[in-house]
Order: C-alpha cells, then sequence, then structure tokens
C-alpha cells in the first residue's frame, strides 16, 4: 500500500480539507494527520486502511474501517482549506440538510428524524440535490433555496417520484419566494395537488404552501420584422440548400443559420457575423463538419437548434394542420430563467395556438417544462397579448386551450415522462412525437401518442 507516497504528499501542504463519507467535511492542519503502519488519524477519528486511490496527484481517496465497525468508510483529502466545486457543493448541501431537518422535526413535533438521505437515485430519476427525509409517519423531500431554478422547480418531479416508492404520506418543502412556478403548476394540476402535501420554509420556520396567484414572469416583445428582405436574400443565395433565415424576435432581427448554428444576423442597424468573414469561407468550413455522421464538436454543438431548423423545414410532417405562415420561436419569453428546451408558438389553419416544445437529448424535466411554457402561453392568450404584439396577422385566434406537442427522438424521451404526464390537466390537447436517432440526415417519425384535433 502507498502509505509511504501518502506521507510526503500531507507534508506538502499545510492544511487538507477532509470529507468523511461526504457528510462531514473538517479542515485540518498537516501536523494533526498521521499514518501508523496501516492506520490513518486526523483530528478525533481513526481509521484502518483497508485501500487507497489517487484520484488526483494531490487528492486521494481512502477506505478504512474504524474499530469494533464492519462497514467502511470513505475519506478524501483535499489539499489546502477550499473544497473543488463539486465537493463544496456536497458540503453545502449537508448544511441545508442539517437545518432544514431541525425545522422538520419542529413542524412535525418529532425529536428527531427517523432517517434522511442525501444521494442521487438514478434508478428511479431523483437527483442529488433532494434532501429526504422520514420524519414520523411522513416522508419530506426537500430543495436548498440557493438552488438554480431548474433545481428547484424539480422538486415536483422528484416529489412525485419518490412518493409512491416510500409508501407513507409524502410532504415537499418548496422555498418560500421561489415557490411561483411549483404555484402555477399546482393550480393546473389538481391531481399533484392531491397527491403530495405541499409546504414552504421560508429560512426559520415550516408552514403550509400558501396559495399564490402569483406567476413567472414572462413578455411577449413587439413583433417587428426588419426591412431587410433584399440583405437576407443575398446572403441565403450563397448557399440555398444550407442557410435558413429564422426570426430573432427580441433583437427585432432575422438571425440566418447553418444547422442550427447562426453565421449572420441582420437588422434595420446593419449585418453581423459572428463566426466572422468572408462568408463563404465560413459556411463551406461549418457545412463539412457540422453534418450526419461527424465526430466533430460542432456536429454535437447546439443540437435542439438543428433538431429545430429540420422541424421548422418540415412541420407540415408533424401537423399538417399548420399555418407555416406563423412560426414564432420563443414567444413567449421567460425572465431571468433559463431554459433547455426549443419553444415554437405556431397556430393551426383553423386558429388555434399550437405550442411545440422540441428536445434533442434525454431530459426528466421536458414534461414540465413544457407544462410551464403551455401556462404562459395560455395566460397571454386570455389576456389577448399576441395579437395585441402584431402576431399572427390575418387570423383569428379560437378561444380554446393552446395544443401542445413535444418532439425528441423516441430513446430521448426519459424513463419517467409517462409519469410526470399523467398529471396534466384533463383540458391540455397533447401530443408526443417520436422521432428517429438519425434526425440529422433526415426525419422520420416513428410514433405519435395523443391526439391533437
Amino acid at each position: 500500500m502507498q502509505t509511504e507516497e501518502l506521507k510526503i504528499l500531507l507534508a506538502l501542504e499545510p492544511k487538507w480539507t477532509i470529507s468523511l463519507n461526504g457528510l462531514e467535511f473538517l479542515t485540518v492542519a498537516s501536523s494533526e494527520i498521521s499514518i501508523r503502519n496501516s492506520t490513518i488519524e486526523f483530528g478525533r477519528y481513526s481509521r484502518t486502511i483497508s485501500s487507497l486511490e489517487w484520484l488526483r496527484p494531490n487528492v486521494v481517496r481512502i477506505q478504512g474501517k474504524a474499530k469494533f465497525r464492519t462497514q467502511a468508510d470513505t475519506i478524501t483529502l483535499y489539499p489546502g482549506e477550499r473544497l473543488p466545486s463539486s465537493a463544496d457543493l456536497r458540503r453545502k448541501r449537508r448544511s441545508f440538510q442539517v437545518e432544514i431537518g431541525r425545522a422538520l422535526c419542529s413542524y412535525f413535533g418529532t425529536r428527531r428524524t427517523e432517517r434522511q438521505t442525501l444521494y442521487a437515485d438514478r434508478q428511479h430519476g431523483i437527483g442529488g440535490a433532494y434532501a429526504r427525509f422520514i420524519v414520523g409517519k411522513h416522508a419530506v423531500i426537500s430543495v436548498d433555496p440557493d438552488e438554480p431554478a431548474v433545481i428547484v422547480n424539480g422538486l415536483m418531479r422528484a416529489a412525485l417520484l419518490w412518493a409512491p416508492l416510500v409508501r407513507r404520506p409524502t410532504a415537499a418543502v418548496v422555498p418560500h419566494g421561489r415557490h411561483q412556478t411549483i404555484s402555477a403548476r399546482l393550480r393546473n394540476m389538481p391531481l399533484a395537488r392531491r397527491a403530495i402535501e405541499w409546504l414552504q420554509w421560508d429560512g426559520n420556520r415550516i408552514q403550509p404552501l400558501e396559495e399564490s396567484t402569483a406567476e413567472p414572469e414572462t413578455h411577449v416583445q413587439q413583433f417587428v420584422v426588419p426591412d431587410a428582405g433584399s440583405e437576407v436574400a443575398r446572403i441565403c443565395a450563397l448557399a440555398p440548400d444550407l442557410l435558413q433565415p429564422v426570426l430573432h424576435i427580441p433583437g427585432k432581427a432575422i438571425s440566418i443559420r447553418l444547422r442550427g448554428i447562426e453565421i449572420a444576423r441582420v437588422s434595420d442597424q446593419g449585418t453581423v457575423y459572428p463566426l466572422g468573414e468572408p462568408l463563404g469561407d465560413v459556411i463551406t468550413e461549418l457545412a463539412s463538419v457540422r453534418r450526419h455522421g461527424s465526430r466533430h464538436p460542432l456536429s454535437r454543438a447546439h443540437e435542439e437548434r438543428w433538431l429545430e431548423s429540420n422541424l421548422v423545414g418540415d412541420i407540415g410532417q408533424l401537423i399538417p394542420s399548420i399555418d407555416t405562415r406563423h412560426i414564432y420561436p420563443q414567444v413567449p419569453s421567460f425572465i431571468g430563467e433559463e431554459r433547455n428546451v426549443i419553444d415554437l408558438l405556431t397556430v393551426t389553419t383553423q386558429g388555434r395556438l399550437v405550442v411545440i416544445e422540441i428536445k434533442a437529448s434525454p431530459d426528466p424535466d421536458l414534461p414540465f417544462q413544457a407544462l410551464d411554457y403551455w401556462i404562459a402561453v395560455e395566460r397571454h392568450r386570455k389576456a389577448g397579448d399576441f395579437q395585441s404584439k402584431g402576431y399572427f396577422p390575418g387570423c383569428k385566434l379560437q378561444h380554446e386551450p393552446a395544443m401542445l406537442v413535444l418532439v425528441a427522438p423516441l430513446l430521448a424521451y426519459h424513463k419517467t415522462a409517462g409519469r410526470m404526464i399523467a398529471m396534466f390537466p384533463a383540458e391540455l390537447p397533447l401530443m408526443e412525437i417520436g422521432i428517429n436517432q438519425t434526425w440529422k440526415n433526415r426525419i422520420k417519425i416513428l410514433r405519435r401518442k395523443g391526439l391533437v384535433s
């Protein structure tokens, strides 16, 4: 065993941060760490080393057992006083778990939690950001308010997946002040509202989730098409089979793309070339590497944009009743929230709005992110915002709920998607479309599920 090399390494750094099973984190001076024969001692801990693994030249993972215990502990040593980002995140989540655990005991009137868990359950699709507890007769799942929006909002999916596994009354604790998206979903999802007891935590105490009319902030930009038709035509003529003009509504511009990657943006203020000039050389080089079968990094970048380009070019194959004159990307837009799906808004020839959500890779959050967008579209439809801002000229929109169409490679539909979709409101007209994995070459529809009429 390489304990001599470890002794030398420990002497090179004055301080070390030690993770014990990812649950406890200590910063100790190297003088407080000793190795004798096959035993490591640090602080008040002593473990007999059973295995030693070098993760990096200065990061070591040790498996060791305490005296009179059969279960091994995992000890990871990091140089210095700062943890790497992944370990630091784990420590932060562990601190939240301890804090929320105390609040749960107070709320449910128990002395302690019976069990608590903080790890990723990949088999059941539950991420490692969600602290889970057994408190008395209840199972409780929660999330740190400092997590990104996609993780906070993902609490709903995690709770619905976890509840059947624990087979006891389940509660979910939503961070107060970051509850708008989940509250909006619950107003439209009576099944999800009944399946889980929804609570909120304000940093001090836990209480039932307040009924709220607050909505995630979305905005419908004024629709303005730049007077640049001749410039767009000139650029597209360089490679008419490859280049596609796409509306860039926030920039009041036309984005010219090659398989989803922007090579020019045309507005009333002029034309910019994000990848540089001469444009002919850019087109030739990009087309040679961004193609079906290529292993170049650019063939895997922005795949949703590439799939969007292919779908828009053949959208009649997806939904024959679509009015192809009116296809708008990312309308409405979410304020201050990153979304990793492509949203298209269009209309049928009969005047019914259609929301199309596109994803090129597996994403367990696709169903609920699609629902978020549908909820926003419905809100703006009822308020008359689309036509007042210049969208769908010449169309009379129906006073009917918008249709929702999910499009993804068949194998990219996450295994939990069906269970989440089952929670959707009954009045939502939904269609799931599964396409071939080789869509970069040519799109083939392999499955249609649901009715859109």
